[in-house]
């Protein structure tokens, strides 16, 4: 994060130079790179098409096995969809503020979606706010993978088992200033790490 930090007061320098307009993005900026980071929850899972509910009812879990996931293993194309709702928290007496930024979700350093954000996302000091993230993803390439398939199962398993398992999941969000009528993305990634268990996942009200 301190680097992220770095290159943002970098920008901040940059952009002052240029205007007082932009030089005020670059300043909420660098005030959402302060702000605090949690996921508050994910919502409306569902995996080809399949509440995703389904797979914590059945007796034997074998992804390869679900029968709406069959076709999808043939075409190469198994979509999960899912709402990430990420909880923002300012403890600063400054504004923070972004109107675009693309985002990049990991779990266990995998790649698992990515996507834009074109709105305005503000958070006043001392102020929370809650931000979703749509994730779409193709991961076909996630279930033929022995290792990565394994370890979803037993995800899964222990959540219905009411064992523990745990993910790294990393979002990571490329900020934009707009400069005139052009989009000047960030240099780097602003990057947020956090580990995951299925019981905070189950405790915090995981939905579908």
């Amino acid at each position: 994060m301190k680097r992220n930090i770095c290159w943002i007061s970098l920008i901040v320098l940059t952009m002052a130079a240029l205007g007082c307009g932009v030089g005020q993005q670059a300043k909420e900026l660098k005030t959402l790179a302060d702000c605090q980071y949690s996921i508050s929850r994910v919502e409306n899972i569902t995996l080809s098409g399949t509440d995703v509910r389904k797979l914590f009812n059945r007796e034997e879990l074998n992804l390869t096995g679900v029968p709406s996931m069959a076709l999808g293993f043939i075409s190469k194309n198994i979509p999960l969809n899912a709402d990430l709702t990420l909880s923002i928290t300012n403890p600063t007496a400054d504004y923070a503020a972004i109107q675009h930024f693309d985002y990049e979700i990991l779990i266990n350093q995998h790649r698992f979606s990515e996507g834009t954000v074109n709105e305005l996302i503000d958070v006043s000091p001392n102020e929370t706010k809650e931000v979703t993230l749509p994730l779409s993803s193709n991961i076909y390439s996630f279930l033929v993978n022995d290792s990565v398939r394994n370890d979803i199962e037993q995800f899964v398993r222990a959540s219905r088992d009411q064992a523990e398992r745990k993910v790294v999941v990393t979002i990571k969000i490329k900020p934009a200033i707009l400069v005139g009528e052009k989009l000047l993305k960030y240099p780097g990634f602003i990057e947020i790490d956090r580990e995951i268990d299925n019981r905070m996942l189950l405790e915090q009200g995981i939905r579908f």
